[in-house]
């Protein structure tokens, strides 16, 4: 599992902690919930994106600036001492005043790509009218808005995403050119015109239903550039492997130089196809050159996972709403493949995975005739594929001496006392003025 040391960036003093499936951040405003998810975000990109160039000569301090300060606007962040450290599958990353590397890890060939996706809080921006003709700086959100323009086309009204426990679909109307919404009794209305919940809601919906479903029935649509990445990296894999069997040293300005051409080389396209007709009809009697580079190819030309990070779920939605968001989005995600992390401020998100944790629990126990309790258990998630994090005053703020700074406690589960908190904060001004009612 991937693991972080972030320091002195933003609102965070220190916190260094493990990834784990499903991950939840919660505080107050400004605690820097955000700046840690941005973070991680960038980190794992940083991790594919090596996947897929095969080298890590380009990481530099002003390629951070642009991919990561910039980008997540984080750029005005920095304090002094500031450092990241990530430890990943494929890479190490540091990035201090002083030293800004990406190195490869032993085994990063056999590294598989996946899906990293941010949906941030101003996921709503995309039910604007004319919102790909609007100009916007290259950020996060304007990010989100263009992989939407393209996700969203993809759901017709022929294949309509159910938002299960919402109890409403979503459909993009080619016609009309306009997102669609079919609520409970079957009218329609669009997107633009449904309450901010929705607005909300739908977006982080569908797109987190093409990440954990539609990527892996479909064929993705893969632009020129992703498309000359992994001829590169093939071409890069190929030359690496065919120069060290024939014992000749290649420096990285030749082997540059070298993948160059054979990206333009018919002869290389041919080898490869051919590599591939073979492979397809049994044959086993391919070089170990051209089955690792065929292996490389699967590893990087389609996503094998999902990393979903998502700002506030919670936003515009009624408490009941929220809960029904959460089972549902740990029914769609693959525990056993995709990773979901969220930053909320909503204690009903916990109240809802502590449910769920709960149920993984339990639920050899749950009788038939508990129907209500049996349509949750494709939501239940073991705890400790779990890890919840409250943050306060730029630190992890975890139940008794918890290696990993969560709020759980030895079984998984959210410790009461966390929610007896709360509810105490809540509750004071309430007993305060009740002291001042009168006895009638």
């Amino acid at each position: 599992m991937p693991k972080f040391i972030i320091d002195k960036i933003g609102p965070i003093e220190h916190v260094d902690f493990t990834l784990n499936k499903v991950n939840m951040l919660i505080g107050p405003q400004s605690s820097g919930k955000s700046t840690i998810a941005k973070v991680i975000s960038f980190c794992l990109w940083l991790e594919k994106d090596v996947l897929m160039r095969r080298n890590t000569d380009y990481v530099s301090w002003s390629f951070v600036e642009k991919q990561l300060l910039e980008f997540h606007k984080l750029k005005n962040y920095l304090n002094e001492g500031y450092a990241i450290f990530f430890v990943g599958d494929a890479i190490d990353f540091c990035y201090t005043k002083d030293m800004c590397f990406a190195k490869l890890k032993d085994g990063f060939e056999r590294c598989k790509i996946g899906k990293v996706a941010y949906i941030p809080a101003e996921r709503n921006a995309v039910t604007l009218p004319n919102i790909a003709s609007l100009k916007m700086p290259e950020y996060n959100t304007r990010s989100f808005i263009f992989d939407w323009l393209e996700v969203h086309q993809k759901f017709q009204k022929k294949n309509a995403v159910d938002l299960l426990k919402l109890k409403l679909k979503y459909y993009y109307d080619e016609s009309s050119q306009k997102d669609m919404i079919v609520l409970e009794d079957g009218k329609e209305i669009g997107l633009e015109e449904a309450s901010s919940g929705l607005q909300s809601v739908v977006p982080l919906y569908v797109y987190v239903y093409y990440l954990t479903h539609w990527i892996y029935d479909h064929q993705e649509d893969i632009s020129f550039e992703k498309k000359d990445r992994i001829e590169g990296a093939l071409s890069r894999e190929y030359i690496k492997m065919f120069s060290k069997q024939m014992n000749v040293v290649m420096d990285e300005e030749f082997l540059n130089q070298a993948v160059k051409e054979a990206k333009l080389s018919p002869g290389f396209k041919k080898i490869l196809g051919t590599a591939k007709t073979l492979k397809k009809a049994g044959n086993d009697s391919l070089d170990n050159l051209l089955e690792t580079v065929l292996e490389l190819e699967e590893n990087i030309s389609h996503p094998h996972y999902s990393n979903i990070i998502v700002e506030e779920p919670e936003l515009n939605l009624f408490p009941e709403t929220q809960k029904d968001l959460i089972y549902d989005l740990l029914e769609m995600i693959n525990s056993g493949r995709d990773h979901l992390l969220m930053t909320t401020h909503s204690p009903y998100l916990l109240y809802a995975l502590n449910n769920c944790m709960l149920g993984a629990l339990v639920q050899e126990n749950i009788p038939e005739e508990e129907e209500g309790l049996q349509k949750m258990k494709d939501s239940f998630v073991k705890p400790e594929d779990v890890s919840v994090w409250e943050i306060k005053n730029g630190k992890f703020f975890p139940y008794k001496e918890n290696p990993n700074y969560t709020i759980q406690d030895e079984r998984g589960l959210i410790r009461n006392n966390y929610f007896d908190r709360i509810m105490k904060n809540i509750m004071t001004d309430f007993a305060a003025l009740m002291d001042y009612c009168d006895e009638d």
